[in-house]
């Protein structure tokens, strides 16, 4: 019996010494409006972002370009056989293109249906664009030759035929 009362002073004890402390003012429990210090974010962990890219080419303003064939002799563009090639044609136009991936131009010529143009060939002064993502001018030729312009009525513009410019990687 003795044993359980020095038990039980010693929990009246333990529980007298954890008591909070308090002004004996109006507020019996203190709160202090601004802490003295601050919370720091800390870096754990960094995890790497991937992102799926695809194969990117653009044409800056093709639908505003145009190619107007001239008359040139036949020797200045180096037709097959100049002396019966007559009538010859020439005409260029220059372009901005850019891609993320190096690429080669091409070109698949697309003659109007009334066949105004006989024969004719495409080339550029560069045909590689590199993929670093600036922009390069370049510039598309057409050559004609045997042209047969009795076909059609006379005009400044008159339609002949199309060139499609492709781009395929540069491998």
């Amino acid at each position: 019996m003795v044993k359980k009362s020095l038990i039980a002073i010693a929990l009246l004890a333990l529980l007298a010494t954890t008591v909070q402390a308090g002004d004996s003012a109006a507020n019996p429990r203190k709160f202090d409006d601004h802490w003295p210090w601050t919370y720091t974010a800390l870096e754990i962990c960094q995890i790497p972002v991937y992102m799926d890219v695809g194969w990117f080419v653009q044409f800056i303003d093709c639908s505003k370009k145009e190619i107007i064939l001239k008359q040139v002799t036949c020797d200045s563009i180096a037709s097959p056989e100049p002396a019966k090639d007559f009538p010859c044609y020439y005409g260029c136009v220059k372009f901005k293109i850019f891609s993320n991936f190096e690429i080669k131009l091409g070109t698949v010529l697309y003659k109007d249906p009334v066949g105004i143009i006989d024969q004719w060939s495409a080339e550029f002064d560069n045909d590689i664009v590199p993929g670093d993502g600036n922009q390069y001018e370049r510039q598309v030729c057409i050559k004609a030759w045997k042209a047969k312009i009795w076909k059609a009525a006379p005009g400044d513009k008159v339609l002949v035929g199309e060139v499609a410019i492709t781009v395929k990687p540069n491998a």
